[in-house]
């Protein structure tokens, strides 16, 4: 795997908080981005459970559900693969809040963003995620908060180049396809 990646400095805009119990992680797994140059991105399944009867788009949205995992009755939208990064940068909030990791890929362009998720019980809510076309979560268990003392790079390693714990939010394919289950369900029910 080679590197070339580049984290993208975003001049003027508001710096992470290096108290934030988060920030630690979210550099660590850019550092990481930066000597791989790939993020692996899990499977996109998605299943439409929708009630007998006309729906509209803004009630469709609860009907599908998301998964990286092929549940009965669910479509694969996306195999999984590697994220060819092109660059990352790190989305602040102004309050120092790290909201989330965001992905531009080499060839499209296109940007996905990784938003990661403490293993504890979390008070507040979490700082909202950008406007983009796709986004997920990257689940950090306990064992990551030990593993970023023991052996941070093979954390890193180990956040870039596996899906464990990666949960789809939102993709392009997963829009098009409630697109698509909403038109149909609009012809059946008229």
């Amino acid at each position: 795997m080679g590197g070339g990646h580049l984290s993208r400095p975003d001049f003027g805009m508001p710096q992470p908080d290096p108290d934030h119990p988060l920030t630690e992680f979210y550099l660590l797994l850019q550092h990481g981005l930066d000597k791989a140059g790939v993020f692996h991105l899990p499977a996109l399944y998605a299943s439409f459970r929708a009630p007998a009867r006309r729906i509209y788009a803004d009630e469709a949205a609860g009907c599908l559900t998301l998964s990286e995992t092929a549940d009965e009755g669910a479509v694969l939208l996306s195999a999984p693969r590697n994220l060819q990064l092109l660059y990352s940068s790190l989305h602040v909030e102004p309050d120092g809040s790290p909201a989330a990791l965001l992905l531009t890929e080499e060839c499209s362009r296109a940007v996905c963003a990784v938003q990661l998720l403490p293993p504890f019980v979390w008070e507040d809510p979490l700082p909202p995620l950008p406007d983009v076309p796709a986004a997920l979560t990257l689940q950090l268990p306990l064992q990551d908060v030990e593993a970023i003392d023991t052996d941070p790079a093979a954390l890193a390693r180990r956040l870039c180049q596996t899906t464990r714990q990666k949960h789809w939010l939102a993709h392009p394919k997963a829009d098009l396809y409630l697109a698509e289950k909403i038109a149909l369900f609009q012809r059946l029910y008229r």
